[in-house]
């Protein structure tokens, strides 16, 4: 077969398969059962189920590390299932998971972390950390933070059983097919809670940064996030069989009743103040111009004593008998 036909072979190929996919009863999903490569292939809802703590991995540098220092009881862990000599599935997945995490508020190695781990036994050292090297070198959070920790997004290899176990546990199922030396798989990211456990996943070939956010909200178990973000993913669920996250109406109402009912309360408690402060002061009842308070009165009582009172009352007169009467008689004589 000369040049020119293997190109069109591929292009063939890959039209197949594009069709096969925009096809799919949800989006993304690749099994089919009319072709035998794929047989056994897909994503298990496997939420609700933890993560074994003593499977072995070997990072980027060729520490050997435990599941369990996946998990540090804070940060939720986005773990993608990816081999690193993958032909075209396995990049295209890391490509739009770097650009879905491109666009979210939370910064991976602060609010969460991303963990590849691949699951051909036959990958080194070397190709997780050129993987890793490529994949940082194109993240930009919007954050703007430019010196990520160590464990922001880290790339693991595995030998065949904790590869086996760990795919296993998610729900991501794959098959070797030794005509060609490749992995049959699916297309998935996975969500994992602070302490191992699978929260979601999203079975698609793009990730919406908006699910992506929703996802690690879902995973994080309101140990991160804000307040406000909290309140929205409440109204928010993911379906399975449409591959993203859907409003969830009967959520949605309650949130609705909750927020009316704090409005009605703020109003009704607001008026019952008004209320009472018009009561202890009345409209028109204040302190009249030179009026005198009693002595040690606090309660605001104005004194009965005013200055209509003071002008009415008769003027003093020369008294004879007084002595200052007496002498003003005498002078004038």
């Amino acid at each position: 077969m000369n040049t020119r036909d293997r190109v069109i072979s591929l292009a063939r190929a890959a039209a197949v398969g594009l069709a096969v996919a925009c096809a799919a009863p949800a989006p993304g999903q690749l099994i089919k059962d009319s072709i035998p490569q794929t047989e056994g292939v897909g994503v298990a809802d496997r939420r609700g189920e933890s993560v074994p703590l003593d499977l072995v991995f070997t990072d980027s540098k060729g520490n050997r590390v435990t599941s369990k220092e996946l998990f540090d009881g804070r940060r939720p862990v986005l773990l993608v299932m990816a081999y690193y000599t993958c032909p075209l599935l396995c990049a295209l997945v890391l490509d739009h998971v770097k650009t879905s995490v491109n666009q979210i508020k939370w910064t991976a190695g602060e609010e969460y972390r991303i963990v590849t781990v691949s699951f051909d036994h036959r990958n080194t050292t070397e190709q997780a950390a050129v993987k890793k090297a490529t994949y940082l070198l194109g993240y930009e959070p919007m954050s703007g933070q430019k010196e990520l920790k160590p464990d922001a997004w880290e790339f693991y290899t595995a030998d065949v059983a904790n590869a086996q176990a760990i795919s296993k546990a998610v729900g991501f199922h794959y098959r070797f097919l030794p005509e060609n030396a490749e992995f049959s798989h699916p297309s998935a990211i996975f969500f994992l809670s602070p302490e191992g456990k699978v929260s979601g996943f999203i079975e698609n070939l793009e990730f919406k940064p908006r699910d992506v956010t929703l996802a690690l909200l879902d995973a994080s178990e309101g140990k991160a996030g804000s307040l406000f973000d909290r309140v929205i993913m409440s109204c928010f669920m993911y379906d399975p069989t449409k591959g993203t996250y859907v409003l969830a109406a009967k959520n949605v109402m309650r949130l609705a009743g909750l927020a009316t009912a704090v409005g009605l309360g703020t109003f009704i408690a607001g008026l019952f103040v008004y209320n009472t402060q018009r009561r202890r002061f009345p409209e028109g009842r204040s302190v009249p111009a030179g009026g005198t308070r009693h002595v040690g009165d606090t309660s605001g009582v104005v004194s009965d004593v005013s200055e209509t009172a003071v002008a009415k009352a008769p003027k003093a007169t020369n008294d004879p008998q007084r002595p200052e009467s007496v002498l003003s008689h005498r002078n004038d004589e």
